[in-house]
């Protein structure tokens, strides 16, 4: 009888256990626990593609437990920029707010990360970032990229000849830049079959070096994608409906938008326009005085160091 009751008790135990395991390990509770002890972030590593441009806004950072929204914001920044495609953080246990913050960001609702994408390497843009979370402050990160390897190994090959083309290496900074604008808007058409259309070709660099045919996204990351090569400082500028450059020159930063320099006309000719090639910010706003549909506004707070 005894023996019978021991048995009795032992497989109510492993019964218990048994359920109780799989009840916990679905509620992530003994994921939780882990998490609490080993709170390693991944190992970060830098693709050729990464560059870093000495702003307010956001740094790269190697401390990968935020204490405050400034790091939240720098962590993302650098794991963008890095061309990862998958990278686990934490928040600081002191940090309450830091879970919340994370869902603001990843929210659709959020235009923070856009702003993030435009101070990272073109190649380096995500498309969508795939957000996982956990009450104990665990944040993974997986970032699906506009450009695959394929677009990038046809766009690089095309950059090359372009480069010995246009003679890039003997201009002068000023020069060089003109040479970029010039080209690119010569050799593309705005595509207003794609105007409001989003992830098509006309909005990434395929467009104009190999449709030939793009909107505001595709001239701006073809620009890009030759300064970063020609390591002329830049950054992309956006508001909800339009995007242009910024490039580091003479000691200033200076708007150009290359969409605008390319006006599509009713006879359907080519023009080169230099309206908005190296300006200002107070002379883009004279100009927005004059043709007010022109959209330029942009977040100064992020932008301040702006001329």
């Amino acid at each position: 009888m005894k023996i019978l009751k021991s048995l009795v008790v032992l497989l109510t135990l492993f019964t218990c256990f048994t359920f109780c395991y799989g009840y916990l390990n679905d509620k992530e509770v003994f994921d939780t626990l882990i998490n609490y002890y080993d709170r390693t972030p991944s190992i970060l590593s830098y693709n050729e593609y990464t560059k870093d441009v000495d702003v307010d806004f956001v740094e790269l950072t190697d401390d990968f437990e935020a204490n405050n929204r400034q790091e939240l914001l720098n962590i993302y920044y650098t794991i963008i920029s890095s061309g990862m495609d998958e990278f686990t953080f934490f928040c600081a246990p002191e940090y309450t707010d830091c879970i919340n913050e994370v869902i603001k960001i990843s929210s659709k609702d959020s235009d923070i990360l856009s702003q993030i994408n435009n101070f990272v390497n073109v190649y380096n843009s995500f498309k969508n970032i795939k957000t996982i979370y956990t009450t104990s402050g665990k944040v993974t990160l997986t970032i699906n990229k506009v450009y695959s390897n394929d677009d990038i190994n046809t766009i690089n090959s095309i950059l090359d000849s372009i480069e010995e083309t246009l003679y890039l290496d003997a201009s002068s900074t000023y020069d060089k830049v003109l040479a970029i604008h010039d080209y690119i808007i010569n050799n593309t058409k705005y595509n207003l079959d794609d105007e409001n259309k989003t992830g098509t070709a006309s909005s990434t660099a395929i467009g104009v070096f190999v449709k030939k045919l793009a909107t505001c996204n595709g001239y701006t990351d073809a620009a890009a994608l030759l300064l970063d090569r020609l390591d002329i400082p830049n950054v992309r500028v956006s508001n909800s409906n339009h995007i242009w450059n910024l490039v580091y020159i003479d000691n200033k930063w200076l708007h150009m938008d290359l969409t605008w320099d390319d006006p599509v006309n009713s006879l359907n000719k080519d023009i080169l326009l230099h309206d908005y090639f190296l300006k200002t910010t107070a002379e883009f706003e004279e100009i927005e005085k004059l043709k007010p549909d022109n959209k330029h506004t942009f977040n100064k707070e992020i932008y301040d160091f702006i001329s």
